[in-house]
């Protein structure tokens, strides 16, 4: 994809509109998987949902730690510390009166073959961040007051993480670099994000 002679601006929403388009199909599927808020109807429903997330987000943040992939993350302006949360699920579980979990299930990931691959996922994960901020006052509503430091995404500077992606994104474009690898990572963490979080059976795409 060549966005040689473009304003960043609309650089950016080219390679924005690329992902959009091109995960649409599985972006649904995961909502219809996971059902929220409607899945959450008991304080238990609520604990193990923020249980499926924390072995989620313990797995993804850990595909990004790869020795090899720390050098293209500075060079793309993400701190990765900025975008972990798995330790904001952690401090949910234990303010609804869980042990500290140990994360112990092995969820299956996609093993990104590329960098690009990796920042698909990240790209993934942070728009759902956005989406999960609408999430943290509707099952409160419906719970009562339960901890919702994850979906609140408590002590970050929002929108600062969805726009490092994006800086991220655009500085990758620029760079020659081939956007089907960030989409191809994107629809991967989208099919083990819904085959993990969704009901059981639910969450294959067609």
């Amino acid at each position: 994809m060549d966005f040689s002679g473009a304003e960043p601006a609309a650089r950016l929403d080219s390679v924005q509109r690329r992902l959009r388009e091109g995960t649409a199909d599985l972006h649904a599927m995961v909502e219809r998987a996971v059902d929220l808020p409607r899945a959450v109807r008991s304080r238990r429903d609520y604990r193990d949902l923020l249980s499926r997330f924390h072995q989620f987000h313990r797995a993804v943040e850990s595909s990004w730690a790869r020795p090899d992939w720390v050098r293209a993350w500075v060079d793309g302006g993400i701190d990765l510390e900025q975008h972990r949360r798995a330790h904001l699920l952690a401090a949910d579980l234990v303010a609804l009166g869980e042990a500290p979990p140990t994360a112990a299930r092995v969820v299956r990931m996609p093993e990104f073959a590329s960098w690009a691959q990796g920042l698909g996922s990240l790209y993934v994960i942070e728009g759902s961040a956005i989406g999960g901020r609408v999430l943290g006052p509707a099952i409160r509503t419906s719970l009562g007051p339960v901890p919702t430091a994850f979906f609140d995404s408590a002590g970050r500077a929002h929108p600062s993480p969805w726009r490092a992606v994006t800086g991220a994104l655009t500085r990758f474009s620029d760079a020659g670099g081939d956007v089907d690898e960030v989409l191809q990572g994107a629809r991967e963490a989208f099919v083990a994000y819904g085959a993990h979080l969704g009901h059981a059976g639910s969450a294959t795409p067609a």
